[in-house]
């Protein structure tokens, strides 16, 4: 046990000078669906009882298929779980804790998880916290997945991963995913889409903030192994579905959208055409538009961000723009369940209102005035470490 981590580091080196006719071996599994729980921070609390649910949720997938647990949890050692139609059958916990968001960590254990649970076809959660794109200079620095905090309660300690590292860290990986599956906050945007669409065919998750509770698992985990042509959409419905309560006591939902990364191309070249011909105002109508997150701004006000994308553009474009814009958005998010209400860690601002027509299910970034000097992120500025940045023409949106 004591050599482990070594071993790990050594099956990832020698994974790249392996014998051609490996590839040539069958896969042990239909599908392998690896879960990612970064728990060692605030989220604690809540490891062992979504653990426990993905271990129940596994009974009845069948034998061609496993669920992989990488999990850390506040003053435990980090392990890897295999489990199976309901029970572990294995388990090892390392003998030394680490950084789960370390890019080489990361790389190392999912590497050999895949090389482990060789499949036909691959999937992925993220469990933990999220910012969606928001960026720091350093690369496990600040925000986007995790924290992790090596063993630490403090948050002194903190470490996370932004999303251009994880894409990297995931296109390094022997295979690609079918779907990434977020069971975090603001997963989904167009940056974060758009920087993992070499990585994943679809992402499902939620634009907005959400429940440290977690998913359904019990309900959610057949529709991971499943063959049918709409499993995406049926995990979308069922997180959708799951009726929780706010700070406030009062009913909330998840609100939901499946993306398909293949499209996110075409949504940028078309999204960076409309800012090309001027045809999206500066600065951007945000009068009722659907927003789902907030972050303090000038004057210590928190200041609405993360704006959902079909509703800035039907507000702010004509009808015969709008047209062909929708068109390349509705290709990428292919399917999307809209909820009156949702978690947020502030308080509910109702000055939008929520309705099936006027929902897209993803965010997007619009640089503003009112977000300069904003503490921590710098939005207007650290956007440009985003490839959507460029590829979506928001270098020539202020100018």
């Amino acid at each position: 046990m004591k050599y482990l981590l070594t071993v790990l580091c050594g099956i990832v080196f020698f994974s790249s000078c392996k014998d051609d006719n490996e590839d040539n071996v069958e896969p042990r599994f239909d599908r392998t669906v690896i879960f990612y729980i970064s728990g060692d921070n605030s989220l604690s609390d809540d490891v062992e009882d979504n653990v426990n649910d993905i271990i129940a949720g596994t009974a009845g997938i069948g034998e061609n298929n496993v669920a992989v647990l990488l999990v850390d949890n506040n003053n435990t050692k980090p392990k890897t779980m295999v489990v199976k139609n309901g029970a572990i059958e294995s388990q090892t916990i390392f003998d030394n804790d680490f950084y789960m968001t370390s890019p080489n960590m990361m790389k190392t254990l999912l590497t050999s998880v895949m090389n482990e649970n060789t499949a036909k076809s691959y999937g992925f959660v993220f469990w933990g916290h999220c910012t969606g794109w928001f960026i720091d200079n350093d690369s496990i620095s600040t925000r986007a997945y995790g924290p992790d905090n090596n063993g630490g309660a403090s948050m002194s300690g903190d470490k996370w991963i932004n999303f251009p590292t994880l894409a990297m860290v995931f296109e390094s990986l022997p295979s690609k995913f079918d779907f990434i599956v977020g069971d975090c906050c603001l997963l989904q945007c167009a940056e974060v889409a758009f920087e993992m669409r070499n990585s994943t065919k679809y992402i499902i998750g939620s634009p907005s903030e959400t429940p440290s509770t977690g998913i359904p698992y019990k309900e959610i985990m057949p529709y991971m192994y499943s063959t049918a042509t709409d499993y995406c959409s049926q995990m979308a419905d069922i997180m959708n579905k799951h009726v929780l309560y706010d700070y406030s006591g009062k009913k909330v939902q998840i609100p939901t959208s499946v993306i398909n990364t293949a499209a996110m191309d075409n949504l940028a070249s078309v999204t960076k055409k409309i800012i090309m011909g001027e045809n999206l105002p500066y600065p951007i109508n945000t009068k009722s538009v659907i927003y789902y997150y907030k972050w303090i701004g000038k004057n210590g006000l928190r200041q609405p961000i993360m704006f959902d994308m079909q509703n800035v553009f039907s507000n702010n474009t004509s009808d015969n723009v709008y047209r062909e814009w929708k068109q390349a958005f509705d290709a990428a998010v292919v399917y999307r369940k809209p909820s009156e209400r949702w978690m947020t860690s502030y308080f509910w601002i109702d000055d939008f209102e929520v309705t099936e027509e006027n929902y897209g299910g993803m965010s997007m970034f619009f640089p503003l005035d009112q977000y300069e000097d904003m503490p921590s992120f710098d939005p207007n500025n650290r956007i440009k470490n985003m490839q959507w940045y460029k590829a979506a023409g928001i270098d020539l949106y202020t100018k």
